[in-house]
């Protein structure tokens, strides 16, 4: 009653105790050797050295992004309603609709007070992205597609090559 001992869970704990026990007595044992233990040790302490190095590296690499992507969000924010330049805006678009389509030479883009006009062939599959990565440019109000949307390039000649 009072004395019984779970024998699966005492089994599988004394064994990875043990197994820990053995693994530090092992690492002890070759730290602490006479002949090579002052070598494992220098060993030991350059890949700490290193590895705290590249840690503090790779800590130093992560703030900067992080600051630098707030400090970009911010600017985008304050500038979110300025009046863009028609010219300047459709520049910001081409220089996006390649990232969703295959073909962005196809595609002519217009723009007006805000308002983006696409038009030429395009492939049904690329057409959700391309007007969703437009949308997000700053400066565009709206978004007009006059769109010729095929299947497969086909026959289409600016849709092959």
């Amino acid at each position: 009653m009072f004395g019984s001992i779970d024998r699966e869970t005492s089994s599988s704990g004394g064994l990875g105790m043990f197994l820990l026990g053995a693994l530090a007595g092992a690492g002890a044992a070759l730290l602490l050797d006479p002949q090579r233990g002052a070598a494992r040790r220098a060993r030991a302490r350059d890949r700490a050295a290193s590895l705290a190095r590249q840690a503090s590296v790779g800590a130093r690499r992560r703030a900067k992004d992080v600051r630098q992507r707030a400090q970009g969000r911010a600017y985008e924010l304050e500038h979110a309603e300025e009046e863009v330049d028609d010219g300047v805006l459709v520049e910001r678009v081409r220089a996006q609709i390649g990232k969703r389509t295959s073909h962005p030479g196809a595609i002519e883009v217009g723009a007006e007070h805000g308002r983006v006009v696409l038009s030429g062939p395009v492939l049904r599959s690329e057409v959700e992205g391309l007007i969703d990565i437009v949308e997000k440019v700053r400066g565009v109000k709206s978004v007009e597609s006059r769109l010729e949307v095929h299947e497969a390039p086909g026959d289409v000649p600016p849709l092959q090559g």
